[in-house]
C-alpha cells in the first residue's frame, strides 16, 4: 500500500511539472500583458520540432539533448519577438474575447508552418543516455526521465521565482504589470521590458517543447492537450501568478494520478471535472494576481458601429431569395461531392448563428460549443438506429429540449458567477468532459462513433416524404436553415433581442434601467444551446456518421471562426462566413499544411485589419460608393475596449 502511494505521489509530480514547464510561459506573458496567449501550444510544439531538428531520434548524449532543448527555446524566442511586432502589440487595446480568438488563428499559423517544414508524419524521441533506464529505490521502478522532468520543472520554478521576486527583471516586470504608465513615468523603458517578457515567454514554451519531447509522440497535434492542461493550471492558479501555476500544475497531476488509481476506465475525466467545480467553487483562482480577475472577466461592449444601408432591404431579399432558389437547384446539376459540402455548410450555418446569440448579441464566450451540437447529433443517432419510424420532427424538437436542459443547467451554475476568459475555459472543460465519456462508451460507440445512420422519412399521415436519398436528404437542410434562420432573425429582431445588445452594450446601465441581466444571459445561453443542439441533430443523417470529433475544442472553434469571417455586428456574418470558410477550405483541402496556414493568417488579419468581417468590409464599401458613414459614438466600436492599454499609449508616444 506504501509503495502504490508512493507511486502515485512520484506520477501526480512528474506529470504535474509538465504541464508547470508549458504553463509558466503562458503565466508569465499573461502576467504583463493580461494576454492569454493560445497560441504556446503552437509555439511550444515549435520548439518541440526545433530540438527533434537539432538532436536527431537517437541523442547521443545529455548534453546534447539540453542544448537540444535550449536552440529550441532560442529559436522560439526570436520568433516571439516577431510575433510581438507583427500581432500581439495590436492586440494591447483590444477585447479579450478578440484575443482569445486572435492567438487561437496564430496557433493555426503555427500548425501550417510546421507542417509546410516537417510534414505530417509522426516522430518519436528516445531519451537521452542516463535517462533511458529505470531506477530501483526501495524496491520500486522509477523513470530515470520522469525523474528529470520533476527536477526540470522546479528548476524552472526556482529560477523563476528569484527572477521575478528577487532581479531588476522580476521589479520591472511587476512595475509593467501593475501600472505601466507611471513605470513609464518614473523612467522605466517599457518597450524593452515588455520585449524581454514576451521572450521569454517563449523562450520557456520552446524550451518545454525540447525537454518534454520524449514525453510523448511528435506531431502536428502535440501542443494541443499541453496547452489545454497548461490553460486549466493558470486558471487554478490564478491568472498571472507563477507560483498559482505551479500549485495548480501540482493539483492537476495528483488529480490525474487518482483517476489513474480510481477511476481507470475513464482516464483524464477528473481533471475536467475538478477544474469545473473549481471555477465555480472560485473563479478568479488560488491566488489572483494584480487586476487579472477584472482583466480578464471584462467583456466587450460594443456590437457594432451605427451603419446606414445603402442598398434597399427590399434589394436584398430579392438577393436572398435567388441565393435560395440557386440553392435550391444543385442536387439537379452537381455531383455527390460539392452538394455534400454545401449541405455540411447549411449545418454550420446553424451552429455559428447559435454561437453568435451568446458572442454577437450578449457578450458571452462558449469554447465548448461543440458540446451542444454533440448532444443533438448522438440523440438522433441513437434514435435512428435504434428505434424504427421514430418521427424526425419529433427528435429534433427532443434534441432542442435536452440542448437547453443542458445549457439551463450550466447557466444557472455559471453565469451569475463568471464570465469573460473563466467561462470559456469553463464550457470547453465540460465539454472534453463529455468527448472522454463519449470516447469510453461502448454504447456510443466510443473512439469509432455510431456510423450508418439511417436517413429519416416525414410521415405526416396524409403523406409521407422519405428522405432515404441525398438530394432529399439536402432539400430538407436547406428548408430547415431557412426556416430555423427566419426564426432567429425575428427573436433577434425583436424586444428580447434589442435588450440582449442593450447589456451587451453595457450591463451595469442596463441593470440600472430595471433589466434582468442574469435572465436575459440565461434565456440567450438556452437559446444558443437547444439551436446548436438542433444543428448537431440535423447533421446526423447528413453525415451518416458520429464520432467523438464532434465534441474536440478545435469543432467549438468553427462557429467561432464562421463568425468572426463574416462579423458579428451582423445577423448574417455568420452565414456569410460560413460559406467564404467552406470555399476557402475546399480550395486548400489538397495542400498539406497550406490551409492552416492560410486560415489563420486570413483570420488574424481580419481580427487585426477588419474587425466586422466580410460584412463590415462591404459596408465600408457602401460608405465610399454612395455617401459618408455616418459617426458612431465611440462606445460601439466593436473590438477596441473603450479604454485603451496604457501599454500601447506608452510603446505610441514611444513611437512618435
Amino acid at each position: 500500500m506504501v509503495n502504490e502511494l508512493m507511486f502515485a505521489v512520484f506520477n501526480a509530480a512528474a506529470f504535474g511539472m509538465a504541464i508547470f514547464v508549458v504553463a509558466a510561459g503562458l503565466t508569465l506573458i499573461f502576467g504583463l500583458m493580461r494576454l492569454l496567449n493560445m497560441a504556446q501550444g503552437g509555439f511550444f510544439m515549435i520548439g518541440a520540432y526545433t530540438a527533434y531538428s537539432v538532436m536527431g531520434r537517437d541523442v547521443q548524449s545529455l548534453w546534447m539533448f539540453l542544448l537540444a532543448a535550449l536552440v529550441g527555446g532560442i529559436v522560439v524566442a526570436l520568433l516571439g519577438l516577431v510575433t510581438d511586432r507583427l500581432v500581439l502589440r495590436r492586440l494591447r487595446n483590444v477585447d479579450p474575447h478578440y484575443v482569445l480568438i486572435a492567438t487561437f488563428a496564430l496557433m493555426m499559423v503555427c500548425t501550417g508552418v510546421t507542417k509546410l517544414i516537417w510534414g505530417v508524419d509522426f516522430f518519436s524521441v528516445n531519451p537521452p543516455p542516463g535517462l533511458d533506464q529505470p531506477l530501483n529505490p526501495f524496491g520500486m521502478f522509477f523513470s530515470a526521465y520522469q525523474i528529470f522532468v520533476i527536477a526540470a520543472g522546479l528548476v524552472v520554478y526556482i529560477v523563476l521565482e528569484l527572477a521575478i521576486h528577487r532581479m531588476w527583471f522580476g521589479k520591472l516586470m511587476q512595475a509593467l504589470a501593475a501600472d505601466p504608465w507611471m513605470a513609464g513615468v518614473l523612467g522605466l523603458n517599457v518597450s524593452f521590458g515588455i520585449a524581454l517578457s514576451v521572450m521569454a515567454s517563449f523562450f520557456l514554451a520552446g524550451l518545454a517543447g525540447g525537454l518534454l519531447l520524449p514525453n510523448q509522440s511528435l506531431s502536428t497535434g502535440l501542443g494541443d492537450s499541453y496547452l489545454m492542461y497548461a490553460f486549466f493550471a493558470v486558471i487554478i492558479g490564478g491568472l498571472g501568478n507563477i507560483r498559482g501555476a505551479f500549485i495548480g500544475s501540482l493539483v492537476l497531476g495528483l488529480v490525474q494520478s487518482l483517476n489513474t488509481v480510481l477511476l481507470p476506465s475513464v482516464p483524464g475525466l477528473a481533471i475536467y471535472v475538478v477544474l469545473a467545480a473549481f471555477l465555480l467553487w472560485k473563479p478568479s483562482g488560488l491566488f489572483p494576481a494584480v487586476g487579472a480577475q477584472a482583466e480578464a472577466g471584462a467583456e466587450s461592449h460594443g456590437s457594432g458601429a451605427l451603419h446606414r444601408p445603402r442598398i434597399s432591404r427590399g434589394a436584398w431579399q430579392v438577393l436572398g431569395v435567388a441565393t435560395v432558389g440557386v440553392l435550391a437547384t444543385l442536387p439537379l446539376w452537381v455531383n455527390a461531392g460539392p452538394l455534400y459540402v454545401v449541405g455540411t455548410v447549411l449545418v454550420q450555418v446553424i451552429f455559428a448563428l447559435s454561437w453568435n446569440i451568446l458572442f454577437g448579441y450578449t457578450g458571452l464566450v462558449s469554447f465548448g460549443h461543440a458540446g451542444f451540437f454533440a448532444i443533438g447529433a448522438y440523440l438522433a443517432a441513437l434514435a435512428l438506429r435504434h428505434i424504427a419510424g421514430v418521427p424526425f420532427l419529433g427528435v429534433l424538437a427532443g434534441a432542442a429540449l435536452l440542448g437547453a436542459i443542458a445549457a439551463w443547467v450550466i447557466g444557472v451554475l455559471a453565469l451569475r458567477r463568471m464570465s469573460g476568459v473563466f467561462l470559456a475555459v469553463l464550457t470547453v472543460a465540460l465539454a472534453e468532459a463529455l468527448r472522454l465519456i463519449i470516447g469510453f462508451s461502448t454504447f456510443l460507440g466510443r473512439e469509432d462513433g455510431i456510423t450508418d445512420i439511417p436517413r429519416p422519412a416525414l410521415d405526416f399521415g396524409v403523406f409521407r416524404i422519405d428522405l432515404a436519398s441525398s438530394n432529399a436528404y439536402y432539400w430538407f437542410l436547406l428548408v430547415a436553415t431557412v426556416l430555423i434562420t427566419g426564426f432567429l432573425w425575428w427573436l433577434l429582431h425583436s424586444r428580447f433581442g434589442r435588450t440582449l445588445q442593450t447589456v451587451r452594450q453595457d450591463a451595469e446601465r442596463a441593470a440600472f434601467m430595471g433589466t434582468n441581466v442574469a435572465r436575459y444571459r440565461l434565456a440567450a445561453f438556452v437559446i444558443s444551446g437547444a439551436v446548436a443542439a438542433v444543428a448537431g441533430a440535423l447533421y446526423a443523417p447528413w453525415s451518416r456518421i458520429v464520432t467523438v470529433e464532434e465534441v474536440h475544442w478545435l469543432a467549438s472553434a468553427q462557429p467561432m471562426l464562421n463568425t468572426l469571417l463574416g462579423g458579428v455586428s451582423s445577423f448574417w456574418g455568420p452565414v456569410v462566413g460560413a460559406g467564404l470558410f467552406a470555399t476557402i477550405t475546399y480550395a486548400t483541402r489538397t495542400l498539406v499544411g497550406l490551409s492552416e496556414l492560410i486560415v489563420g493568417t486570413g483570420l488574424l488579419a481580419i481580427i487585426l485589419l477588419a474587425p466586422n468581417g466580410a460584412v463590415g468590409l462591404w459596408r465600408n464599401v457602401e460608405e465610399r460608393l454612395w455617401g459618408r458613414r455616418p459617426r458612431a459614438p465611440a462606445a460601439a466600436e466593436p473590438v477596441k475596449d473603450a479604454r485603451v492599454s496604457p501599454v500601447a499609449k506608452l510603446e505610441a508616444g514611444g513611437a512618435r
